[in-house]
């Protein structure tokens, strides 16, 4: 199917941009820039000319300077643009660095508020900002998850393990970790604020780990994951039964001395209820974000299909999923609301 048979006029009346639905996510919770901070992290556009140089930095060729900068992560270019005006000037005329904040600058004022910043590079996020689809499923990924800068679409967020990150104590619990292993994985602090579309409101700030870090830590740990899931069962086993003996000792105390027993807890073996699309732990590490074409220098937020808007429990039709020109095209064989609706498969195919 020829995707210029879709004209603007038709993806117009077959499309819609957002679902009516808030989702809450952190660049909704990202707080105000504060005293004179440009929003966004947006370029400082300097009228007079830097008064000091960086020095011998200085004497390699821009393009030299540019190249090696956007290698660097974006807390450390945050640093450098403290440095003075020339620093700035150097990062600001980085062509990556241009292209995020032109089209993804939320994404640098989010990293930095939850400490993500040093996991990523300026060069790793533009490349994400240039990917269309989703890293787990191919769709159109119209988020990012800015603990690992992965490319995602809006169902693996709320579906997929992978992202959902963990609270320290549940990492330390699931993966037989240390607190000493886990304070050197992939972490973050969230944002105080409303997450998810069930509009969750989270009022302290959490540790979180990214979930797939600390696996790979746990089955590095215990040589291999079955090992790693037999030393997790065997753990947990080792608290029931230790708490199971307690509890008998407080009714056998009780029985003999008429004494109160003391209420004790039981010790979590289990996953916490994951809710899905409403557990507001796995909208704390995302962000919007459009594809960056390359080609075009074009950006594009992707859109919703009217067809699917009537479905909202699965694949290929759920209401959630978003498409770019191309993708919808060929969606348009999976959908067939659209024999009923302005334009029919016949009207393409002839």
């Amino acid at each position: 199917m020829d995707e210029d048979l879709l004209n603007g006029s038709q993806l117009k009346d077959l499309t819609y941009p957002v679902p009516r639905i808030d989702d809450f996510l952190l660049d909704d919770n990202l707080p105000a820039p504060r005293g004179k901070i440009p929003a966004d992290n947006a370029p400082l556009h300097i009228i007079e000319a830097p008064k000091f140089e960086l020095g011998v930095l200085d004497t390699l060729p821009l393009e030299l300077l540019q190249i090696s900068f956007s290698m660097l992560d974006l807390s450390s270019l945050a640093a450098l643009r403290c440095v003075n005006r020339r620093a700035v000037e150097v990062v600001e005329s980085i062509p990556q660095y241009k292209a995020i904040i032109a089209h993804a600058p939320k994404v640098l004022r989010a990293a930095s508020c939850i400490g993500t910043g040093r996991w990523i590079s300026c060069d790793t996020l533009y490349e994400k900002l240039c990917t269309a689809n989703c890293e787990e499923c191919g769709d159109f990924g119209g988020y990012l998850y800015i603990l690992t800068c992965k490319r995602v679409c809006f169902l693996c967020i709320s579906q997929n393990k992978k992202y959902l990150p963990l609270r320290r104590s549940h990492a330390i619990r699931k993966f037989g970790l240390n607190r000493q292993i886990v304070d050197t994985l992939r972490c973050m602090r969230s944002l105080p604020g409303t997450y998810s579309p069930n509009e969750r409101r989270c009022s302290e700030r959490i540790v979180l780990v990214d979930r797939e870090s600390a696996c790979r830590a746990g089955t590095t740990l215990h040589g291999s994951f079955s090992a790693m899931e037999q030393y997790v069962s065997d753990t947990s086993a080792a608290k029931l039964e230790e708490f199971n003996k307690r509890i008998q000792d407080d009714i056998s105390q009780k029985a003999a001395v008429g004494s109160k027993t003391p209420r004790r807890r039981r010790p979590q073996t289990e996953d916490p209820f994951d809710g899905l699309s409403g557990n507001p732990l796995r909208f704390m590490a995302i962000v919007r974000v459009p594809w960056l074409n390359k080609v075009s220098s074009e950006a594009e937020w992707g859109f919703h299909c009217i067809g699917c808007a009537q479905y909202a429990i699965s694949r290929p039709l759920h209401f959630r999923r978003k498409f770019t020109a191309a993708s919808f095209t060929e969606h348009l064989r999976e959908c067939d609301s659209f024999v009923t609706g302005i334009i029919t498969r016949n009207d393409f195919q002839n």
